[in-house]
C-alpha cells in the first residue's frame, strides 16, 4: 500500500537512474611544498548527499550537481496521515499533520516521498534526484524549471537540473525537468484523487540570473526530450532534440487523445505516463541541434543536422521502415562554431554504428574511418580546432575505449599512450593549451564483471605527455583524484577526488556514534587542482625498495562501481535506439 497517499501509485523505471557518487565536504586544502597541484575541497558538504563535478568558467568558477539535496520542503498535503503505517511511524503526528514536523518524523517523511519519487509513484510528492550549483563565493542553485509555490513555502525541488556549461558571466546551460505540479480528479468511482506530474521529461535551457531560457525539440509529442551540453562566445548551445515519432509513439498518444480509450484519467495524466516510460527515446529520432540565442538570452534560432546517410536508402528493402529510429549529438562547439559529437552511421551498408561527427556549415561530417574502429565518439573540441574523444579498439580480445586526438586544420589523427595497453581512457574537456583531461583505468583486472579502478589523467598534445594527476599532488595529500571533468585556459582543473570525511544525515548535520565520535565513511568530493608556480614533482618513496601508497588509494571498489555509472550515464540515455 502507498503510505503517502489513499491513491494506487503508478510506478516506472524513469525516476531510478544512475546513482551519481560525488560528495563534497567543508573546504580544505593540502599542503604544496614541491608539487606541480595544489588541491582545494569545493565548500559543497551542506548542499547535499552526493556531490559531483560538472564544469569549470575560463574565470574558475566551478558548476557542480548535487544527489539528494540537504532539507527538502515538504509538501504535507499530499501526505496521509490516516495510514496506520505512518501513524504508527511518526512521534507526533499533529506537529507533522500542521506542517511543522520534528527532525525523526522530517527524515521519515521525506525519506517515504524520496522512495515513491523512484518508484515514480503519481500520487506522491516528487524529490529531484539531481540539483546543480554555481559555487563561487557562495552556492547558488540553479533552479531550470522549477517555481515557487505555497504547498513548500518556497521552491519545490521537484525535478532534476543537470547543468553541464558555465561561462565567465555565469549564463548555464544543462538540462531539467519540468517542475511537477498537482491535479486534483474524482474518478468514476467518486474517489477524490491527487496526481502529481510534469508535462516534460527533460528540457534543455539556458539560465542567467533567475531568468531561464527553454531550449525547446523540434518534436514536442507528449512532451519531447531536449538535453544541452555546451555553450560557446558565441551564444550557440549544443546538444540533441527530438525531431520525429515512430508509429508506436504516435499510436499511444493518439489513444491518450481518444475518450474511448483514454480510460479514467485525466489527459494530462496519461501523457506524463508515456513522457515517463524508459522506452520514450526508443520511439523517437534524435538529431544534434544548434539553439542560437542572442546576447540577452533570447532564442531566435534552431538548427538541427540530418545523419550522415540517408536510412531510407540503406534500408530500402524493409518495410518497417518508419518504425526505424536514429540519433546524433553534439557534445561540444567552438568559437568558430564548430560542434562535435557522435552519430548513428551504417558500416557495410547494413551495420549501424556509433561514430565520431563534426557540425560544421549546415553539415555532418564524419572524419574517423569506420573500417578502423569498432566505434568512436568526439568529447570536445577547442579553439585550436583540435577535437578530443574516443576510439574504440579491441585489446587482447577485449573493446576498450582510448583517446584519440584529431587535428581538422591537417586532418591528422593520433593515438597517445596512456597508462597502460588495455586501459580505458576517456576525455571529459581540452583548453586553448591543448591541455586534456579525462579519467583513465590504472588497474589491469580480466575478471569477467569487474570495475577497474580509474584516476584522473592530463594529457599534453603539444607534448605528447600522458600524466596521472596524482603524480602531481603533494604526497601527503589525503585525496585519490579519480576523474577530472574541465580544464580552463589558466590550466586550473576540475576534478573528483575519493578522500576520508564525517557522514552527514538527511539534514545535513555531521553523524556521531553511540560514543559522540565522528562515524567516518569514504566519499568522493568535487576538487580544484590549481598549478603551482615553478613547481616540481614531489617524490614520495619512504626507502629505498618500496614507493609511499597515497592517502585513500586503496578504497573499495565499490565505489569506483559508483563512478563508472556516473562515467556512462549520458551515453547510456542517448545510445538508446531501436531497429
Amino acid at each position: 500500500m502507498n503510505v503517502l497517499s489513499s491513491s494506487k501509485p503508478f510506478f516506472s523505471p524513469f525516476r531510478t537512474r544512475l546513482t551519481y557518487i560525488a560528495l563534497a565536504c567543508s573546504v580544505l586544502s593540502t599542503s604544496a611544498l614541491a608539487a606541480k597541484y595544489e588541491v582545494e575541497e569545493l565548500s559543497t558538504s551542506t548542499l547535499g548527499v552526493n556531490t559531483f563535478a560538472q564544469a569549470l568558467s575560463p574565470t574558475g568558477t566551478a558548476l557542480v550537481a548535487v544527489q539528494d539535496a540537504y532539507l527538502p520542503p515538504l509538501d504535507v498535503s499530499l501526505i496521509n496521515f490516516e495510514n496506520q503505517t505512518i501513524i504508527d511511524a511518526l512521534t507526533d503526528i499533529e506537529s507533522a499533520r500542521a506542517g511543522n514536523p520534528n527532525k525523526a518524523d522530517y527524515e521519515y517523511l521525506v525519506s517515504l516521498a524520496r522512495s515513491a519519487s523512484r518508484q515514480n509513484s503519481l500520487f506522491a510528492q516528487q524529490f529531484a534526484l539531481y540539483q546543480s550549483f554555481i559555487v563561487d563565493q557562495t552556492n547558488t542553485r540553479v533552479t531550470g524549471f522549477d517555481q515557487q509555490t505555497a504547498d513548500t513555502n518556497g521552491f519545490t525541488f521537484s525535478n532534476d537540473v543537470i547543468a553541464r556549461h558555465i561561462t565567465a558571466d555565469n549564463m548555464v546551460v544543462g538540462t531539467s525537468e519540468d517542475v511537477f505540479y498537482k491535479i486534483n480528479y474524482t474518478n468514476a468511482e467518486e474517489v477524490d484523487l491527487t496526481y502529481v506530474v510534469s508535462d516534460f521529461s527533460r528540457r534543455a535551457f539556458f539560465q542567467v540570473g533567475s531568468t531561464v531560457t527553454q531550449l525547446p525539440p523540434a518534436m514536442d509529442l507528449a512532451g519531447g526530450v531536449s538535453e544541452a551540453y555546451a555553450i560557446n562566445a558565441n551564444m550557440q548551445v549544443v546538444g540533441f532534440s527530438t525531431v520525429r515519432a515512430n508509429q508506436q509513439l504516435t499510436d499511444l498518444v493518439d489513444a491518450c487523445n481518444d475518450p474511448e480509450t483514454l480510460g479514467d484519467q485525466p489527459l494530462s495524466v496519461c501523457l506524463a505516463r508515456i513522457a515517463a516510460e524508459s522506452t520514450y527515446l526508443q520511439r523517437t529520432d534524435r538529431r544534434a541541434t544548434i539553439w542560437q540565442l542572442d546576447n540577452a538570452g533570447t532564442l531566435i534560432s534552431t538548427q538541427t543536422f540530418d545523419l550522415p546517410f540517408v536510412p531510407s536508402e540503406v534500408f530500402a528493402d524493409n518495410d518497417n521502415i518508419d518504425d526505424f529510429v536514429f540519433y546524433n549529438t553534439a557534445f561540444d562547439i567552438n568559437d568558430s562554431g564548430i560542434a562535435v559529437g557522435e552519430s548513428q552511421s551504417v558500416k557495410e551498408n547494413t551495420r549501424s554504428v556509433i561514430t565520431a561527427v563534426m557540425y560544421q556549415d549546415g553539415e555532418t561530417i564524419e572524419f574517423l574511418s569506420k573500417e578502423d574502429y569498432v566505434a568512436s565518439s568526439a568529447t570536445a573540441i577547442n579553439n585550436n580546432n583540435l577535437i578530443a574523444g574516443t576510439v574504440t579498439q579491441t585489446v587482447n580480445g577485449s573493446a576498450r575505449r582510448k583517446l584519440y586526438i584529431y587535428d581538422i586544420s591537417n586532418q591528422t589523427l593520433h593515438l597517445p599512450s596512456d597508462f597502460f595497453p588495455g586501459s580505458a581512457s576517456e576525455p571529459k574537456d581540452i583548453n586553448d593549451s591543448n591541455l586534456i583531461v579525462g579519467e583513465a583505468e590504472v588497474e589491469f583486472d580480466t575478471t569477467q564483471g569487474s570495475i577497474r579502478r580509474r584516476n584522473a589523467f592530463l594529457y599534453d598534445f603539444n607534448n605528447d605527455d600522458f600524466v596521472n594527476l596524482n603524480d602531481w599532488l603533494p604526497c601527503d595529500s589525503p585525496y585519490t583524484i579519480v576523474g577530472a571533468n574541465a580544464i580552463n585556459n589558466d590550466n586550473i582543473i576540475l576534478a573528483n577526488a575519493l578522500v576520508t570525511r564525517q557522514s552527514r544525515d538527511l539534514s545535513g548535520e555531521l553523524v556521531v556514534d553511540d560514543n559522540g565520535e565522528p562515524v567516518l565513511v569514504d566519499k568522493v568530493v568535487a576538487v580544484k587542482l590549481s598549478p603551482i608556480a615553478n613547481g616540481e614533482i614531489e617524490s614520495c618513496d619512504n626507502s629505498e625498495d618500496a614507493p609511499q601508497e597515497r592517502q585513500g588509494a586503496a578504497l573499495t571498489h565499490f565505489y569506483m562501481a559508483f563512478l563508472g555509472l556516473i562515467i556512462c550515464w549520458r551515453r547510456r540515455i542517448l545510445r538508446t535506439v531501436s531497429h
